[in-house]
């Protein structure tokens, strides 16, 4: 076959990866491109107000969180990673509960437990945020930790006991830098997780950036405004992304392939009880907790609600806009991972340009979407009333764009451990690339697929930010439904929507697990 066949042949997948690559990354461009253009006049106006206090309290929550998942995921992972207790096996699955629980589910039921014995001022802080905050994102840590605590060498650990050091020597000196990376890359998440939240910092009047932006968008309606303070957070967010690159400085550390893994060392008597207990509590708290007083609150609200249609109509919008969301993004993401497959560095480039997304916090993807989608309603010739801003579609496409390097990511890893010389074998019996990838490639990755598939269910559900920002008249979403029960105080009548919101979310941990179980990666 002559090579200008060969290329026309390939043409399509890269006519298809460019296409995705360039529609994922637009918003997020166009938002970038207008930091090199600040209004004065704003900005003036903005830190006359409250952008100090926004900066103030938005660099104090990060440390602060960050600090407390870094401190409680690693520590956790290592008992669970390099131990053996009762209930060990059980216990370190649960610990990953906490995912499926939105943390402004965990916020308000904790304001509202801790507002009786101290009064409802003195919850109302940065630190109960941030507590609050740890107890729901320390998971992507612990999971990122466990991993790389699998893969230290015992007789790396073995060589630490005989030059004279401790346990806790041996996990602070030995186990902890050898994973600075898997750290570094759970900690990233965690960052971002916390720069875009908005639900739980406003149940607690922390005033952030991401917050500053809702205010400005609902409260002024002045959208330059909102998108100028949204580049703030894209500089933050960029800020964020540099550091984790620089912590982990290309570094790899891994045992050599003869070398005998963690073994990990049988617990007896109190130490044993010890460990059990400290796991037990942690999954109390951040998951027993809630969904003890959420289920006391639905019983007792006897099917009340303050918001428009019940909990069938929420659960559809839900499942309908998060469905469609997670299905484009295993779709694109699988096109943009076997394209890096096959394209070699141009194709890893161009997925991690469509990555961008996931690096930035959810209003500052909402205000580049809403940009670009006014920009596209400008420009095509649309039926009088359709537009793209305001619709469904557009509330899609903006959680595509923040959500796709999920997909994207989790494929490409379960693709990764796909043995080349078997997708030669098959290109070699005369299959095409379309068949190999749907006959041999994607099977074989069919739990990192199901890892990334359950991860975007996660996310998608319970995002807010975007949602709050972007949805249409009479798409209301279960996570809508709890921030307008939680922004009046009525406690009890978030409990329905929250109790959905963890079911599936849990449903979505479950599948997880299982994937992990099979051999899937955590990937960031």
């Amino acid at each position: 076959m002559s090579a200008v066949a060969v290329r026309l042949r390939t043409l399509p997948g890269w006519v298809a990866t460019v296409a995705v690559t360039a529609v994922v990354a637009t918003p997020v461009v166009v938002l970038a491109a207008s930091v090199l253009d600040p209004s004065v006049e704003v900005w003036a106006r903005l830190w006359a107000t409250r952008l100090p206090g926004m900066l103030r309290d938005t660099a104090a929550l990060l440390l602060l969180v960050l600090a407390g998942t870094l401190v409680l995921g690693t520590g956790l992972a290592w008992l669970v990673a390099a131990h053996r207790f009762p209930g060990r096996r059980l216990l370190g699955w649960l610990l990953v509960t906490p995912l499926a629980v939105p943390g402004y589910v965990a916020g308000f039921v904790w304001l509202d437990t801790l507002s009786g014995p101290f009064g409802i001022r003195a919850v109302r802080s940065l630190w109960l945020c941030a507590v609050a905050l740890v107890l729901t994102l320390y998971p992507y840590v612990y999971l990122f930790a466990r991993a790389a605590f699998r893969d230290v060498g015992a007789a790396t650990l073995d060589a630490a006991r005989a030059l004279g050091l401790g346990p806790f020597g041996t996990f602070r000196r030995v186990a902890v830098p050898m994973a600075r990376p898997a750290l570094a890359a759970g900690g990233a998440l965690v960052a971002m997780e916390t720069l875009t939240d908005i639900g739980t910092v406003r149940l607690f009047n922390v005033g952030t950036l991401a917050d500053g932006v809702l205010r400005v968008w609902f409260g002024t309606g002045d959208r330059g405004a909102a998108a100028e303070l949204a580049t703030a957070l894209l500089v933050a967010a960029v800020v964020l992304i540099a550091s984790e690159r620089l912590l982990r400085r290309g570094a790899r550390f891994a045992p050599a392939a003869a070398e005998r893994r963690l073994r990990p060392r049988r617990l007896a008597g109190p130490a044993a009880a010890a460990a059990t207990a400290a796991v037990l509590a942690v999954v109390a708290v951040a998951v027993g907790v809630p969904l003890v007083r959420l289920v006391a609150w639905a019983a007792g609200s006897a099917g009340a609600t303050t918001v428009a249609g019940g909990l069938g109509h929420h659960v559809g919008s839900t499942l309908t806009v998060a469905g469609a969301a997670a299905a484009t993004c295993l779709v694109a993401g699988t096109v943009l991972a076997l394209s890096a497959r096959r394209r070699g560095p141009a194709g890893r480039v161009l997925g991690r340009v469509a990555s961008l997304g996931y690096a930035m916090p959810g209003p500052v993807v909402a205000v580049g979407a809403v940009v670009t989608l006014a920009a596209v309603d400008r420009a095509l010739p649309l039926p009088d009333g359709a537009v793209l801003v305001g619709s469904t579609l557009g509330l899609v496409f903006a959680l595509v764009v923040r959500f796709l390097a999920v997909g994207y990511q989790g494929v490409e890893a379960g693709l990764e451990r796909v043995s080349p010389e078997t997708v030669a074998s098959a290109r070699v019996l005369g299959a095409r690339p379309t068949r190999v990838a749907l006959a041999v490639e994607l099977p074989q990755a069919r739990y990192a697929v199901l890892a990334a598939a359950a991860l975007l269910a996660i996310d998608t559900v319970k995002e807010l930010p975007i949602t709050l920002l972007l949805r249409p008249f009479g798409v209301d979403t279960l996570a809508v439904w709890v921030w307008q029960a939680t922004a009046e105080s009525l406690w009890a009548q978030a409990a329905v929507p929250s109790l959905a919101l963890l079911a599936v979310g849990m449903g979505a941990v479950a599948a997880l697990l299982v994937a992990l179980e099979r051999g899937a990666d955590v990937v960031s």
